[in-house]
């Protein structure tokens, strides 16, 4: 499984994105994480899995692009591309952290 994370914002507070692609089950995945020092990450961490919506066609690259403009956060083009080419290739065990102004960061590739 490949996973490529990003700090970013959603609506005015930090969140972790996190997508990849999940090499056994050929599917796509998204997930939007409040950021540990947020106000209200005590009251809850998830905020939006793509294990919620198993009607969506998550292996489409642009079902993971819609869901992110209809939450209206922004990642860098960087991680959408990556995580098409990861798809591509049947690329897993890779972990890679994108920037919004700086290249990505390799921290694993298996």
């Amino acid at each position: 499984m490949s996973q490529h994370s990003v700090r970013t914002r959603y609506q005015g507070d930090e969140v972790v994105v996190i997508a990849g692609y999940d090499r056994p089950l050929s599917d796509l995945f998204l997930q939007v994480l409040v950021h540990e020092d947020a106000p209200q990450a005590t009251e809850e961490r998830v905020l939006y899995s793509s294990i919620h919506e198993p009607q969506n066609d998550w292996t489409d690259i642009n079902t993971v692009s819609d869901k992110l403009i209809e939450l209206d956060i922004e990642v860098p083009d960087s991680l959408l591309e990556a995580v098409y080419l990861d798809q591509l290739f049947h690329a897993g065990n890779r972990m890679v952290r994108h920037h919004l102004n700086q290249p990505p960061q390799v921290l694993l590739v298996g």
